[in-house]
């Protein structure tokens, strides 16, 4: 598995590798992550959790970085399959190097800019031309990239023991970057009015150029390695990633999301549990749904349920036999 960033590095692209990872293992396949040092602290080779981990030194330079893995050639040859994680830039003058060598993708979403400059595009055609096949994380780069995908594939979620239903849930958390090309102005604007009209506490779990503004409308976390502490607390969930989503939804929350332009509109309406999330595309129309599921909570006990039987099905163990269907394992 080739992926820029690993744990304990937080993001969605590192939990998407770990957790397929760990599933594989325990169905009996090696993993080695290939990635890069983003802390000197960390070791440059180590196992954690069924997986050897190497760490190329830290870099930016994609010349630097096809240098120190031109070092590690000798795994290339060792290993079974390369599996790319978006980034297959550093893997492309070893395809030419190692032709018959199968070499998958996966695009793990897009490069938050709007629209999507034609570059970006044309340079994921190639990956996808160069790629033995590959896994699109959501329905919506279909259209948005042109890309065939030969899986999609909406990641995964850990299933525990039900919690229990609030029936007085007392405080809103938003989850992720708190950035402007995730809606921010807008989800602030809502958080202002919710928050004087309801006396609900807000916390911002995450951290961004955002980050002052929302410090005045509540407590701002930083980016949390673990979220569950804050989806167990009774609380609505307002959120917009994939993976955040199906923990929402297993810890029986409601959930909001916004989006700001059409890519993030087909992002959250094509996600196969859409209709278990209350989707907006502004300020007012956020804070309408708010109130139809803060004053009706029959409704949200019915909606989280269905929603928790719905993401149940959907754990890491199905996305690791995902990958073996792409590999013909």
């Amino acid at each position: 598995m080739i992926t820029r960033l690993y744990s304990p590095h937080i993001g969605g692209v590192e939990k998407h590798v770990e957790e397929a990872s760990k599933e594989l293992t325990k169905l009996g396949h090696k993993i080695t992550i290939l990635t890069l040092q983003h802390d000197s602290k960390l070791a440059t080779t180590e196992k954690g959790k069924g997986v050897k981990i190497i760490r190329l030194p830290y870099s930016e330079n994609k010349f630097q970085i096809w240098k120190h893995f031109y070092a590690q050639r000798s795994l290339i040859k060792e290993v079974d399959i390369i599996h790319c994680h978006d980034i297959f830039f550093w893997y492309l003058p070893f395809r030419f190097i190692y032709p018959f060598k199968p070499v998958y993708t996966t695009f793990h979403g897009w490069e938050g800019k709007f629209p999507i400059p034609f570059k970006f595009k044309f340079l994921r055609k190639i990956y996808e031309f160069l790629s033995w096949g590959n896994i699109c994380i959501g329905d919506y780069l279909k259209e948005w990239y042109s890309t065939k995908p030969n899986i999609v594939s909406y990641g995964g979620v850990k299933v525990s023991a039900k919690p229990k239903q609030f029936k007085k849930l007392n405080q809103c958390i938003f989850i992720g970057r708190l950035e402007k090309d995730l809606g921010l102005d807008e989800y602030l604007k809502a958080f202002a009015i919710i928050k004087k009209k309801y006396n609900l506490k807000i916390t911002f779990v995450g951290d961004g150029p955002y980050a002052q503004k929302a410090k005045k409308l509540g407590k701002v976390t930083g980016f949390v390695k673990d979220i569950s502490k804050y989806l167990n607390k009774p609380a609505y969930i307002f959120t917009s990633s994939y993976l955040t989503i199906w923990q929402a939804m297993i810890a029986n929350r409601p959930i909001f999301s916004l989006y700001h332009n059409q890519l993030k509109k087909d992002y959250l309406s094509q996600f196969p549990g859409a209709k278990y999330i209350n989707i907006s595309s502004s300020a007012d129309e956020l804070i309408s749904q708010f109130q139809k599921i803060h004053q009706n909570s029959q409704l949200t006990g019915k909606i989280t349920k269905q929603a928790y039987n719905f993401a149940k099905k959907h754990t890491w163990k199905k996305v690791a036999q995902q990958y073996l269907k792409l590999w013909n394992i």
